[in-house]
């Protein structure tokens, strides 16, 4: 093992274990520091901010109030090998349940729509506390911080894969399992150009073309805080075209993703936490770039896709 593990992994059980009540502090500490020492980081945030909190006249201060609610979901995710069933349900609340057990009922499997924004690794955990297995698909990464972020997420059974697992994410799928994907940012540089909030973006769309090829349930869902409280929303399942136009299907099943979300981001813009800008420069998409941004998303077989 070496030292960046060992003190990696040391740390995590130290944070993980502190109570609640710390976090907040020691968020706004660590995440000012971060906010002070990342001044790439801290223009992106800056430039997605301009966007998504346009009508907020406190933007300036949102900037570092998101480098501190990311340290807050960190600490979050690291005491969750430490918490029960009844401890998670005691600390979240979460609506629209019932959409989700229906669509789940239906035996083709679900996928969870997400962001990056609030509580989202924490709330996710629910699922799994209420009797149902859940699959994430996350990038390879070999920050120590991450693999500690990881070991903690999954250790009350989140099953992780690899982003290019096709076997895996369409196992999860055809035995009717429930698949997580966080879809509001294109981590590849390939996905679909659609209008996020009054401008053009390009975001993934891993998650509506698996919903197309499998049959399964496309529920978009988000996780917020509000006064003191964690919160998550599942929403109705997503209808997509099925047209016969796979490519124009998909197109329409993102842009009405990307409505929802955008929604969810204006509320909530400090608590969003992407770290790279989400929208082109202006006149970047239109000069050279298509509609769509094609390559092998998570789990779709290329020949599956149409041309890239």
């Amino acid at each position: 093992m070496t030292a960046a593990r060992a003190l990696a992994g040391a740390a995590g059980r130290v944070l993980g274990a502190l109570p609640s009540v710390s976090h907040a502090p020691i968020a706004e500490t660590v995440g000012t520091l971060a906010y002070l020492a990342a001044p790439r980081a801290r223009a992106a945030v800056r430039a997605n901010l301009a966007i998504a909190a346009a009508d907020r006249a406190d933007r300036a201060a949102l900037v570092r109030r998101t480098f501190v609610n990311q340290v807050r979901s960190y600490l979050e995710v690291l005491q969750i090998p430490r918490l029960g069933a009844e401890q998670l349900a005691a600390l979240i609340r979460l609506d629209g349940w019932e959409n989700f057990t229906r669509a789940h009922a239906r035996g083709k499997g679900v996928i969870l729509a997400s962001a990056r924004l609030g509580p989202v690794a924490i709330v996710g955990q629910l699922v799994l506390t209420r009797g149902y297995g859940l699959t994430l698909p996350v990038e390879p990464s070999e920050s120590e911080l991450m693999r500690v972020v990881n070991r903690a997420r999954s250790a009350q059974g989140l099953r992780l894969v690899p982003t290019d697992s096709a076997f895996g994410i369409h196992r999860t799928l055809r035995l009717g399992g429930v698949l997580g994907i966080l879809a509001d940012r294109a981590v590849s540089g390939t996905g679909e150009c659609v209008e996020l909030l009054g401008r053009e973006a390009l975001l993934p769309s891993a998650h509506v073309a698996l919903a197309l090829h499998t049959g399964a349930a496309l529920l978009p869902a988000f996780a917020w805080r509000e006064r003191g409280a964690l919160v998550g929303r599942i929403e109705e399942p997503l209808e997509i075209p099925h047209t016969g136009d796979r490519d124009a299907d998909v197109h329409e099943g993102v842009r009405r993703f990307a409505a929802i979300l955008g929604g969810y981001l204006r509320r909530y813009p400090e608590q969003w936490t992407v770290f790279e800008p989400v929208w082109s420069t202006p006149g970047t998409v239109a000069s050279g770039a298509a509609s769509r941004v094609r390559a092998s998303s998570p789990g779709i077989p290329a020949s599956d896709k149409g041309p890239r």
